[in-house]
């Protein structure tokens, strides 16, 4: 079986198409300066660029969060897989960590995309 020109051109064609997507995925994404916190029917927003542990509230109990050089994660929940916390820092507008038994939400955001002015919330 021997390959002919329009399988070489098949195969160029493909791996054209694979590059325009890793860097239309990979290269567009903006750096989030704030984050929005969603926990027990109230909303929290915070900013990346202060340092800050806190915890926030759930019907499980208290989840643990962290932030640190403008990303941030979930320390501890008390949701029984942990889910939360293996997805690690986040830092992209539109990334978000999720527990779902502790019904904690948290999503970075940058100040364009935020619904709430944060000076006069």
């Amino acid at each position: 079986m021997r390959l002919r020109l329009f399988d070489y051109l098949s195969f160029i064609v493909a791996l054209l198409v694979l590059g325009a997507f890793w860097v239309f995925a990979y290269t567009d994404a903006e750096r989030g300066n704030q984050v929005s916190i969603q926990a027990a029917g109230r909303d929290y927003i915070y900013s990346l660029a202060v340092d800050q542990s806190f915890s926030v509230e759930g019907p499980l109990g208290p989840t643990e969060i962290e932030i640190a050089d403008g990303e941030i994660r979930v320390v501890a929940s008390p949701c029984r897989d942990k889910i939360c916390i293996g997805a690690g820092w986040v830092s992209q507008s539109g990334q978000w960590i999720a527990c779902l038994p502790n019904r904690v939400f948290v999503q970075v955001q940058s100040a364009a995309e935020a619904d709430v002015d944060v000076q006069t919330y």
